[in-house]
C-alpha cells in the first residue's frame, strides 16, 4: 500500500475531532486511515476498498491491540468515488468513534482498546491528503 501521512502525539482527547480532507485516486483500489496509541495499537482501522482483498465498494472497520487484530465490521454503505473529494471526521468518545463520512453517512465503530487519548494517525494508500485539522 502506497505509505502516506503519519503523525504521532497528537494527544486528541475525549469529545475531540481530527478531520482528514483529501483526494481520492482515480485508480484507487483502497485507501486507510489509521487512529490510536501507534501502530500496534489501533483504535480504529478504516478501510474503504473499491476492489481489493476481495471485497468491493465496502468499508471495513478493526481494531488491533498489541500487534493482534480483532473482529472486522462490514458496511457496504459506499459514499466514496475513485478520483473523488473527501471529508472525514472522526469523534473519540469514551465508548466509540463516531466517524463522519458525507452529508448524512455517519456511524460508529466501538472503543475496543478503552483510548482516551489518540496520539497517532496514518493514512495511506490510494488517498492523497490535502489537509488534517483538530476541531
Amino acid at each position: 500500500m502506497n505509505p502516506g501521512l503519519v503523525a504521532t502525539q497528537l494527544k486528541l482527547q475525549d469529545g475531540e475531532t481530527v478531520q482528514v480532507k483529501g483526494k481520492i485516486l482515480p485508480d484507487a483500489k483502497e485507501f486507510v486511515v489509521n487512529l490510536g496509541q501507534d501502530c500496534e495499537h489501533l483504535v480504529l482501522h478504516f478501510n474503504p476498498r473499491f476492489d481489493s482483498k476481495g471485497d468491493v465498494n465496502t468499508i471495513v472497520c478493526n481494531s488491533k491491540q498489541k500487534g493482534d487484530w480483532q473482529e472486522e465490521q462490514r458496511d457496504t454503505n459506499f459514499p466514496f468515488e475513485r478520483d473523488g473529494k473527501v471529508q472525514l471526521s472522526f469523534t473519540l468518545l469514551s465508548s466509540e468513534i463516531k466517524v463522519s463520512l458525507a452529508e448524512g453517512h455517519e456511524f460508529s465503530f466501538p472503543n475496543r482498546l478503552g483510548l482516551k487519548t489518540i496520539e497517532y494517525i496514518a493514512v495511506e494508500g490510494d488517498f492523497k491528503v490535502k489537509a488534517l485539522k483538530f476541531l
